[in-house]
């Protein structure tokens, strides 16, 4: 065959075919690609809001996550300038809000990863500020080694496997690293995970790892691989919305209360800080056995009762009955119902009350307030 017809390896065609990299890649005058990165970004954002979620399906609204952050030196790499370290760190930080705000009565710990060793950076929690304080304790002076994927999802699991049953239990895996220094057989860790109903999920950094793959494929997670800091987020807020859960997971009755935030006059200890006094004079009180937390939604240490405010908990069961996807229409002519700017080239239409919007109120609607102004 000559060089003319030759047109690559065969084991190429199976990778561009499923990523269309000649379609996606597009390099412009200059020989750049951030232009067709940053189209593929906003194409994948509009196909996401787009798509039409599923009605009536049962969702681990209850969600206990552990976040593994890779912490070794590849984390140190100005691929991502000024750093993949500080990238993933500002990343977090957005993914954390919307995440809460999304989930209101779910948990999130933190897992570091350097020298091939895990250590727990922070217990599952519910209060934003602590995740943000002990993401700011971290430095990139703190990077180094190399990293252990078995390590810390062995530690993840030994943090989820004394949750109930019927709440959903997932890891999140930040990766930079190219290879994984492991102690054992990581494949007989992610049988373990897969058996334990634990969602296992990863975001790569530099290029797609098969044993992430294996992982995501086996516990029904996911898996991508970041191409720029703007792509990073898209990915992260995809962990935003809470997963289905397995038919084998428990079905129970959950035990509330719902505490006040009130003033606590007495002398007491708070059971969040228990080695120095508490952080505010104000607190929640246990509606059972009376001890006293700084933020709600916790578990109850004492009495394991879940604590929750009203609020939280009727925005959480708003997953349940997802907002319907607009219809996506030419429009010349008219304003937008919601902010009343005029329409020109694209508009978004309610399939129930006809209304059409514009695409930034069509993402405020769908992204954070969950409910079209027009029905209601």
């Amino acid at each position: 065959m000559d060089d003319d017809e030759q047109k690559g390896y065969t084991w190429e065609a199976g990778y561009a075919e499923g990523l269309n990299i000649n379609e996606v890649l597009v390099e412009d005058e200059g020989g750049s690609i951030e232009k067709s990165i940053a189209k593929y970004v906003a194409d994948s954002k509009r196909k996401a809001r787009l798509a039409k979620r599923p009605e009536k399906v049962r969702l681990g609204i209850m969600r206990h996550v552990m976040i593994v952050i890779d912490c070794s030196r590849f984390m140190t790499s100005k691929a991502m300038p000024p750093s993949r370290f500080v990238v993933v760190m500002k990343a977090l930080q957005v993914f954390l809000e919307r995440f809460f705000e999304q989930n209101p009565i779910a948990q999130i710990g933190l897992i570091t990863c350097k020298d091939r060793k895990a250590e727990r950076l922070t217990m599952m929690t519910g209060n934003i500020r602590v995740l943000n304080e002990s993401l700011n304790s971290l430095t990139e002076a703190f990077c180094g080694g190399d990293f252990s994927l078995q390590n810390a999802l062995q530690l993840a699991c030994a943090n989820l496997k004394g949750m109930p049953g019927h709440v959903s239990r997932e890891v999140v895996v930040v990766m930079a690293a190219l290879s994984s220094i492991d102690p054992g057989n990581i494949f007989g860790t992610i049988e373990t995970m897969k058996r334990m109903n634990i969602r296992c999920s990863a975001i790569g950094l530099s290029a797609e790892m098969f044993i992430c793959k294996e992982m995501a494929k086996a516990t029904k997670g996911e898996y991508s691989v970041a191409l720029d800091p703007d792509h990073l987020q898209l990915l992260f807020s995809k962990h935003t919305l809470p997963p289905s859960s397995a038919k084998s997971s428990e079905c129970n009755a959950i035990h509330v209360g719902f505490p006040y935030h009130e003033l606590i006059k007495t002398r007491s200890f708070c059971v969040c800080h228990p080695d120095t006094k508490p952080i505010s004079s104000r607190g929640f009180i246990c509606t059972q056995c009376g001890a006293r937390h700084c933020s709600i939604p916790a578990e109850c240490p004492v009495c394991k009762l879940t604590l929750v405010a009203a609020p939280q908990l009727a925005r959480a069961f708003r997953h349940l009955q997802p907002l319907a996807a607009f219809q996506q229409i030419e429009v010349n002519k008219g304003l937008c119902y919601a902010c009343e700017s005029r329409l020109s080239g694209e508009g978004f239409r309610c399939e129930k009350c006809r209304l059409v919007f514009c695409l930034d109120c069509d993402t405020l609607l769908h992204e954070s307030l969950h409910v079209c102004p027009g029905c209601n």
